[in-house]
């Protein structure tokens, strides 16, 4: 009985450190703050790795809406390309009126899926 409550337990510990050490989008990007403190930053990489090819607008917008991106979509294109531009800004009373972070995602669709995806970390100050 002994063994079996332990078992359960290391199971459930484990579970929760897995959730506890789950990723997102913005937690990926926030990482990338720690170490470069430039003032625009490539985060393609990033975005490509949570906007994937092929994915259905619906479904990245929906995504991006859970992860509190204000979404933005552009005119439609001559080639018939949309345009979505997705800004994140993480606002405290303390750094939000002097600076802040903005992350902001682009991710292209054809036909109501995506072409591209990229996006930039950038710094903003007064």
């Amino acid at each position: 009985m002994k063994k079996l409550a332990t078992a359960i337990l290391a199971g459930v510990f484990f579970i929760v450190q897995g959730c506890a050490m789950a990723n997102d989008i913005v937690g990926d990007i926030k990482k990338i703050r720690e170490s470069n403190k430039d003032a625009n930053i490539d985060i393609s990489g990033i975005v490509k790795k949570y906007i994937l090819v092929g994915t259905h607008k619906a479904a990245v917008e929906n995504y991006l809406k859970e992860h509190k991106f204000s979404l933005n979509d552009q005119p439609i294109a001559p080639d018939r390309l949309q345009t979505l531009v997705a800004v994140y800004v993480e606002r405290n009373m303390l750094t939000s009126v002097v600076f802040h972070d903005e992350i902001r995602v682009i991710v292209v669709f054809e036909n109501g899926v995506v072409k591209t995806a990229g996006g930039r970390l950038i710094y903003r100050a007064l």
